[in-house]
């Protein structure tokens, strides 16, 4: 059986062996999608892998629970989720004025940790893999947050 994996966010950026995902026609996606207004057209345990690589940080405050509970439900039990998103604790979170919500390592602990879901309805209960910042550029103080996660089986 084939696997469903999907780019999201894929910009010029295109993954072969990926169904890549952007909400500009422009760059020619496989799949023309704005996540943060539409849900992704696949099943609920549907998608062994996402990647979303520069993505999240383009995502409005107010849309990103509903994005993250969105990778979670399609993901199949012991799906991958991976993201490479700027790090509030660096510059690079704040310099790009076309960013439009904030992470860090700790934002993780909302989809990560059933207390802190809980208290929010977030469906989302990732099981961390990898979880790092990773300085991108010393010049520029940019920092990234790398998260591997998957979701638990059943």
């Amino acid at each position: 059986m084939e696997q469903i994996r999907i780019n999201l966010g894929c910009g010029k950026r295109k993954v072969k062996g990926y169904i890549n995902i952007d909400i500009d026609p422009a760059h020619e996606p496989d799949l023309i999608l704005d996540l943060s207004k539409c849900a992704l057209p696949y099943g609920d345990n549907s998608v062994d892998e996402v990647r979303a690589f520069d993505f999240l940080e383009h995502i409005p405050l107010g849309k990103t629970i509903f994005v993250i509970d969105e990778i979670w439900r399609v993901l199949k039990p012991g799906g991958k989720f991976e993201h490479f998103t700027p790090s509030t604790d660096g510059r690079g979170a704040f310099q790009d004025p076309t960013h439009l919500s904030f992470w860090n390592i700790n934002s993780w602990l909302y989809f990560t940790d059933g207390i802190w879901a809980n208290m929010y309805g977030i469906k989302s209960k990732f099981k961390v893999e990898q979880l790092r910042d990773i300085i991108t550029s010393d010049a520029l103080r940019i920092i990234h947050t790398h998260g591997i996660f998957t979701k638990e089986q059943a």
